[in-house]
């Protein structure tokens, strides 16, 4: 199966038993409460039936002939089942409530902890919003068909055998009669599940597709905005909209056909059991009570029976979904968690050789540098020249890559990847902060105290933060909308102090900001990466001044190294961008 769940046309079709297979470890610890349900569902079935006999007994033996001693009896029997129907059914809709909630709960919990597990370039290869779906949408499709659905359809078939029994035991003429209007509806079911199953499949994939584009329009809003180009928008998202409209109609037009067939075979077995049951009585075959009781029980019969198309419906929803589910959860794209090695980081860092490649063309050749404790490294080069690469090799994003990378003598495939992150910070350019309050963006759900915190802030110069309402506790709008982008660095900033790396990564982590800001930074970033091993991308000028090392690299390649004075006086490659960008004005950034 292809590892990228964009291409869903490739996405191979599960059986029924390979869905069932892998619902299994789910429903297994909830058996007990599941068999507790089905009991409860067989004893609504039961005590439903009995109730149309009992109005035959009552017809017969007493209405009939005039004899009204022992009738009250038989009313307060009646109530009983009627009472005892609803604790059944009670039971069984709170019962498979629990269970059903239990394994969605459980199963989201796994969606969310596998997706977490795999790599970062499979996040670049599928749309969130296509991944939201799967954790949302397609979880509570399947939540509705156990907690409703499941138990439902087994309820009905309890009910069925309890009808049918029932009839056989009044009269099997007359049961033969209402089965042979039965079996053409057992078809008709099994033709409806086929064709509704291709069809959810269908409508699976469109609805994927509108909320992927929904959210990145409207997460684009102001380049959408910008560029009018609302209106071509709102065309792309009509025809994704029309597709869906049209696929639900063919769903539907399958489905009412089934309806007006049902009705029809159900007045045809009425029709018959009439005529055939006034037959019978005629000859002293039957009681009138038995035509009343069968009369009762057929709408019973055909009840459940016309359900079949909703639950079929549900059933392939709900089949459809997991099939995207479980698309996911066999994606092999699982990082790579290392090894046992968890020492504290001391901070030295080693490029032997190393050479790596996305797909098959190199990014990253021959790449050797070594880097001290304390010291700041940075890199410099034009874009796609593999910067960004070599900050994700070291972060341990990748693991397939040729030669070494050791940190602190050691090769970072040998660490506990989890542990080792620990001893890191990053910051991007692109700041990801969450729609929740500054502290628990700072933190990122770590219990601090307010002292702490406000320490940091300074110490990054972002005391800003003491001047909004609520302070630390100010809520931040989704993706830290109503910050600026220089206010949303500074918090990146205060963030990785507050984790004391012994690691600091920033990936052109001062571009796109104001100069105010910019110089509220270079105040801060000296403060930031005393003490830390940094590695810095395409940082302002003063820093890379600064730098212990620069390495410049293009095409994958280190082409040239050492400091910014020695570099300058080499007169190559790094000379003629830093004098490119010095007569354009733009000095203050080698990138």
């Amino acid at each position: 199966m292809d590892d990228s769940l964009d291409q869903e046309e490739q996405t191979r079709h599960h059986t029924d038993r390979e869905l069932l297979s892998f619902l299994w470890p789910y429903i297994k610890p909830n058996i007990g409460v599941i068999t507790i349900t089905l009991l409860c569902a067989l004893g609504a079935a039961v005590t439903s039936v009995l109730q149309p006999y009992l109005f035959k007994v009552i017809i017969d033996s007493h209405i009939k002939v005039m004899n009204f001693s022992g009738l009250n009896a038989l009313l307060l029997y009646y109530f009983l089942l009627l009472g005892a129907y609803f604790a059944f059914s009670w039971f069984q809709m709170y019962l498979s409530n629990v269970f059903g909630q239990k394994i969605t709960w459980q199963l989201r919990v796994d969606l969310m902890r596998y997706l977490m597990s795999l790599k970062v370039d499979f996040f670049g290869k599928n749309p969130v919003g296509k991944l939201v779906t799967r954790v949302t949408n397609d979880v509570a499709n399947l939540n509705e068909m156990i907690s409703a659905g499941f138990v439902s359809l087994l309820s009905d078939f309890f009910l069925l055998v309890s009808i049918v029994g029932m009839m056989l035991f009044m009269d099997w003429r007359l049961t033969l009669v209402v089965l042979a209007a039965v079996v053409p509806v057992a078809i008709m079911l099994q033709v409806l599940g086929f064709t509704l199953r291709r069809i959810w499949r269908v409508i699976r994939r469109i609805v994927s597709r509108m909320n992927v584009y929904a959210q990145e329009v409207l997460s684009g809003f102001t380049v959408v905005k910008a560029f009018t180009r609302e209106e071509l928008c709102e065309q792309e998202y009509d025809a994704i909209n029309k597709e869906h409209y049209k696929n639900q109609l063919k769903a539907a037009q399958v489905r009412v056909m089934f309806y007006p067939s049902v009705n029809f075979l159900r007045e045809l077995a009425r029709a018959l059991v009439l005529l055939y049951g006034g037959y019978l009585i005629s000859k002293g075959l039957i009681s009138v009570g038995t035509i009343v009781s069968f009369f009762q029980l057929l709408p019973m019969m055909f009840d459940p029976i016309a359900d079949f198309s909703d639950k079929y419906t549900l059933f392939q929803t709900a089949f459809a979904s997991l099939e995207k589910i479980m698309d996911v959860m066999e994606v092999k794209e699982v990082e790579y968690k290392g090894k046992d090695y968890a020492e504290p980081v001391r901070g030295s860092i080693t490029f032997d050789k190393v050479n790596f490649a996305y797909n098959e063309e190199p990014v990253l050749k021959d790449v050797s540098f070594d880097l001290k404790p304390g010291q700041t490294l940075a890199i410099v080069g034009p874009t796609g020249a593999g910067k960004s690469t070599m900050l994700n090799l070291l972060i341990g994003f990748y693991d397939n890559y040729d030669g070494k990378v050791l940190v602190d003598d050691v090769e970072l495939k040998d660490w506990n990847i989890e542990q080792y992150r620990h001893n890191l910070a990053l910051v991007l350019q692109e700041v990801q902060l969450f729609h929740d309050t500054i502290r628990n963006n700072i933190t990122l759900w770590d219990e601090a105290s307010d002292e702490e915190l406000v320490t940091i802030l300074r110490t990054v110069n972002a005391q800003f933060v003491l001047d909004l309402p609520n302070g630390l506790d100010y809520m931040l709008a989704p993706e830290g909308a109503n910050l600026s982008q220089g206010q949303r660095q500074l918090i990146a900033f205060a963030r990785a102090l507050y984790h004391r790396p012994k690691l600091l990564l920033l990936d052109e982590a001062t571009a796109n900001i104001d100069t105010d800001t910019e110089r509220l930074i270079q105040n801060a970033l000296p403060r930031l990466m005393k003490g830390r091993t940094t590695v810095v991308i395409a940082h302002r000028l003063s820093t890379i001044q600064e730098a212990d090392k620069i390495i410049v690299v293009n095409h994958g390649r280190i082409v040239e190294s050492g400091t910014h004075q020695e570099l300058m006086a080499k007169k190559g490659f790094y000379y003629e961008l830093y004098t490119t960008q010095l007569m354009a004005g733009t000095a203050g950034v080698i990138e």
